[in-house]
């Protein structure tokens, strides 16, 4: 349960670095929020299994395992990325790790493996993907974060001379 938790704070520090992109930051950006996404549906039997796609939909009449699920968001995840971030040179890892989760849900079905047998795959698949936006917009983040440290001394400067002025 902890690694849920881990997988998902650095699903928000990614979408938050993304933030900080200076140059194409909505591909970027709309890249994190995808897979920040992708984590909270994919997670959310183990967070509140009744919010969960399969059980809502198992609710409507239509039962769905888990499995099959994590594959339909997985596909779809790997078409908005795909379509949206298509020309920059950091897509295709992010691609091609949800190429390797589907692969992988289909090799589970097909030999009847359980989640707990490939669930480290898909973990370093996720690793793969934030690694990646860490490092696209990582720079850019690290600027922002010293320009606004560079600005708080500043000010904290400035006003140490308007206090000595004074006296």
């Amino acid at each position: 349960m902890w690694s849920t938790y881990t997988f998902g704070l650095m699903c928000v520090l990614a979408v938050a670095v993304s933030a900080c992109v200076k140059v194409d930051r909505a591909p970027v950006l709309t890249a994190a929020l995808v897979i920040a996404t992708n984590w909270l549906l994919f997670s959310m039997p183990w967070i509140y299994a009744p919010a969960s796609l399969a059980f809502v939909l198992s609710d409507w009449g239509m039962p769905a395992s888990t499995e099959d699920t994590w594959s339909v968001i997985d596909l779809i995840s790997l078409m908005i990325v795909g379509i949206v971030c298509r020309r920059f040179w950091w897509s295709p890892i992010l691609w091609s790790a949800y190429l390797v989760t589907l692969s992988m849900h289909a090799v589970a079905w097909a030999n009847g493996l359980e989640y707990l047998d490939y669930r480290r795959v898909l973990d370093a698949a996720l690793i793969l993907q934030l690694a990646t936006l860490f490092v696209v917009g990582g720079g850019d983040c690290a600027d922002r974060v010293f320009d606004s440290w560079r600005s708080f001394r500043g000010v904290r400067g400035g006003s140490r001379r308007v206090v000595e002025n004074a006296s």
